[in-house]
């Protein structure tokens, strides 16, 4: 049992991102819920399916993830036993991003010119203005304000941090005074002692001080957010030049291609004159705070962006969205205008880049390609065979598409008991879908639900007790990651 309440944890978050392909209108008879090809799922069937198993709740998330399970695997199962049917589907969707990093590689390679080279007296010259890999130990004394303090009370606040500080510049023991006088809880027991540190590590004014200071030397009064420190260097330390040269040479090298990278971006930017099209962040709001993503043929060429020669449509921003965890589409729906006019430009620049290299006649080879997209092939291979898929035989009389019901008809229960493994598809089912056609209703979702609630003898109007659903660990038990695609 417990295995079919962590299948229906995995199937509502599935749900929000297995949605995301297909058009899910209203245009199905009352009776049918789906239709993948021609396939067709009946709402009567998918009741009779779920009943049984009484840990499902009677929930239109549960069907609508069960319909898209059903969807893909079936879909997948006639794709991969119909001989010439993986290559006939479209996988550019799969393969445009990888082939168009490799396009705006070709193009660096082609257009920015950098010298890397970096001798060696210059590593060292930069290696001892830099000190990489340098870190610090120091002790400290905390001075907090009082809350709600007045202009008095932090005047007293600062002579007291002055005249502990004259004294351990004096030779005072400066453990003894961080005992006695500091405030920082974690430090004060160890005599102020904060360990070793590395740059990055405390807030800037603490942490300028303290690389600042030779060891013995005590800092100047440091105001910072947390209150007034007074710090006294301890040690000081560095790996040798023989141990971070060569990460050290790696990381000048990577700044200085970067920096003429952004110089290029930057000169072909200026002249593109790239433009947020009207209303382009309340669609991408839209997109972003939307289960299913749908978009028209219309929709999919609207342009989001445009820029001199070319432009990002929404159907690319669409395929960017499936590629994010939900954390990020959730961000991108509450973002400010300001921020979403930022990210919607740094998209366009890539795509403003890719324009570029195919204007100069830059591809990827043909063999490439096919390389990539037989890799892409093998995935569905991979995936209807962890499924029990990959080998479906029509008996006498029957015709494959009969075949794979039936098969289909055998897994889906067993997923639902919970004795088969979960294998979304995530990214892999978007060619299928479209390529064979798939439309969903979602108002027979909530019938039937209610069919289910019906099937047990219960209220269909009853709301689902979701309790303790949070703390499962799915990790355990089914494996939700499909094999790794190009994306």
């Amino acid at each position: 049992m417990r295995r079919t309440r962590e299948l229906f944890a995995l199937l509502t978050l599935v749900a929000l991102v297995v949605a995301a392909c297909g058009d899910r209108t209203p245009g199905l008879d009352a009776d049918t819920l789906a239709r993948a090809g021609n396939f067709s799922l009946g709402v009567q069937e998918t009741a009779e399916l779920v009943a049984p198993v009484a840990e499902l709740p009677q929930d239109p998330a549960v069907i609508e993830a069960l319909t898209d399970f059903w969807i893909d695997y079936s879909l997948l199962a006639l794709a991969v036993n119909h001989e010439g049917a993986l290559e006939a589907i479209d996988l550019s969707a799969l393969t445009r991003q990888h082939l168009n990093q490799d396009k705006v590689l070709q193009l660096r390679d082609m257009v920015i010119d950098v010298d890397t080279t970096i001798s060696d007296e210059e590593l060292a010259e930069i290696y001892e203005t830099d000190r990489p890999g340098e870190r610090i130990r120091a002790r400290h004394i905390l001075f907090l304000f009082p809350d709600d303090a007045d202009e008095a009370a932090m005047d007293s606040v600062r002579a007291l941090a002055e005249d502990v500080r004259s004294r351990a510049a004096a030779g005072e023991d400066f453990a003894s005074l961080a005992e006695q006088y500091s405030e920082d809880q974690g430090s004060a027991a160890r005599g102020g002692d904060l360990n070793f540190f590395q740059r990055g590590t405390m807030v800037p004014p603490f942490e300028e001080a303290a690389f600042a200071l030779d060891p013995g030397e005590v800092s100047p009064v440091v105001e910072s957010q947390f209150g007034l420190h007074v710090i006294r260097l301890e040690e000081r330390e560095f790996p040798p030049l023989e141990e971070v040269g060569p990460q050290l040479r790696r990381e000048i090298q990577t700044e200085r291609t970067a920096r003429a990278e952004s110089l290029f971006v930057a000169e072909m930017e200026e002249p593109a004159q790239i433009t947020i099209a009207d209303g382009a962040k309340s669609r991408v709001r839209e997109m972003a705070e939307s289960t299913t993503l749908d978009l028209s043929e219309r929709e999919k060429d609207r342009a989001l962006v445009t820029f001199e020669g070319g432009s990002y449509p929404a159907r690319e921003f669409r395929w960017f969205l499936l590629n994010q965890p939900t954390q990020i589409r959730q961000q991108i729906a509450s973002a400010t205008d300001e921020q979403l006019d930022g990210m919607l430009r740094e998209l366009a620049r890539g795509e403003l880049l890719v324009h570029e290299a195919e204007s100069r006649g830059i591809t990827v080879p043909d063999e490439e390609v096919r390389e990539l997209e037989e890799e892409i092939r093998g995935q569905y291979r991979e995936m209807a065979g962890l499924l029990g898929l990959d080998d479906i035989t029509p008996e006498e009389g029957e015709t494959l598409e009969q075949a794979v019901e039936r098969a289909i008809a055998d897994l889906m229960p067993r997923l639902v008991r919970g004795e088969q493994d979960v294998y979304p598809l995530g990214n892999l089912a978007l060619p299928l879908r479209d390529h064979y056609g798939v439309q969903i209703s979602m108002d027979n979702m909530d019938a039937t639900a209610q069919r289910v609630a019906s099937l047990r003898g219960e209220d269909p109007d009853a709301v689902p007790d979701l309790e303790d659903l949070d703390d499962l660990d799915l990790d355990d038990v089914v494996p939700t990651d499909p094999p790794s695609d190009p994306n």
